[in-house]
């Protein structure tokens, strides 16, 4: 009975050092199929709202822009600083005070979603209702515009009368997800963001 007791003890020890060994490595070792199709909310989301980018989280830092905030998520936040992401996980500074600390992983993964286009594998539903400025322009603007290097830094500051004037241009980036129309360069935009601001247009730019 001891000798069987003994032996059973052994065997799940190995099975248990052999099991944790293959879970460290697929987790840290991205495969050639992760990397071939990135999600952006699945696979990006998850590395930027982590311990990585913990200042842009939760108010921790009132000069950082904020990719969280408890429960809300600011995916065009996140997708507007693609290139920010790539430069850092390619070995660049961080481009404020501080420094941001990509896993090997992280990294891989973050330059693959890059190289795809950094696009958003979300598809939201129709925009329905009146959109107005103030109620859904102003808000989408303070989380995915503005910012120390965007139009709350360095570039001009936008206002409604702004807005409304460059109003062809901003139709030729939101009906492109940012690739063009910028004069920044290239964003990349969700879905929320390009698909209300496009119903605001349409509906005349109501204020």
């Amino acid at each position: 009975m001891n000798k069987l007791l003994i032996y059973i003890g052994v065997l799940g020890g190995i099975i248990l050092f052999s099991s944790c060994y293959n879970n460290k490595k697929d987790i840290t070792t991205p495969t050639a199929k992760t990397l071939s199709n990135i999600s952006f909310r699945d696979d990006i989301v998850p590395i930027v709202i982590s311990g990585a980018c913990g200042c842009h989280n939760n108010g921790l830092s009132q000069n950082a822009v904020q990719f969280t905030h408890y429960d809300t998520i600011f995916y065009s936040t996140i997708l507007a600083r693609a290139g920010v992401f790539n430069d850092m996980a390619s070995g660049k500074q961080h481009p404020g005070e501080g420094s941001i600390y990509f896993t090997p992983a992280q990294a891989a993964i973050i330059k693959a979603w890059f190289a795809q286009g950094a696009k958003d594998n979300y598809v939201p539903p129709a925009i329905t209702g009146p959109v107005t400025y103030t109620t859904n322009i102003v808000p989408l603007y303070k989380t995915v515009c503005k910012g120390s290097a965007c139009h709350g830094g360095l570039g001009p500051t936008l206002d409604y009368a702004k807005m409304s004037a460059d109003k062809d241009q901003i139709s030729t980036m939101m009906a492109s997800a940012g690739a063009n129309g910028h004069k920044g360069g290239a964003l990349s935009l969700d879905g929320t963001t390009t698909a209300t601001f496009l119903a605001w247009i349409a509906q005349g730019l109501p204020q």
